[in-house]
């Protein structure tokens, strides 16, 4: 379960690093064939609604937990943009022996 944890861990710095830099083959490369995606403001876009809207800059990442349910896992992190912290749960599945982001859900840190 350790080897899941660092490897979930480097995937979350790499799913910022991709999103900092607009570089959506990379995302797409981590992201599974489905994605339900929850915005800070609330709305919900899909897999392709997600690809389809890059929005590069320069976010800081901090993971908080990961928790790890086989072939599931949630890891909480804080991402903060231009002064302005977001909370994030991610959804995680394997899929064929890879990590891949399957659910995402934002709101604004308290």
């Amino acid at each position: 379960m350790t080897n899941d944890i660092e490897a979930l861990v480097r995937l979350n710095d790499a799913i910022n690093a991709a999103e900092n830099a607009g570089d959506l083959v990379a995302l797409g490369a981590m992201i599974a064939s489905r994605l339900a995606f929850r915005r800070r403001d609330g709305s919900l876009v899909d897999r392709d609604g997600f690809l389809d809207a890059p929005r590069p800059g320069e976010r800081r990442l901090h993971v908080e937990s990961v928790q790890v349910h086989g072939a599931r896992a949630v890891v909480a992190c804080m991402v903060t943009t231009a002064g302005t912290s977001t909370h994030n749960l991610r959804l995680f599945v394997k899929e064929d022996g890879a990590w891949k982001l399957l659910g995402w859900a934002n709101e604004h840190a308290v």
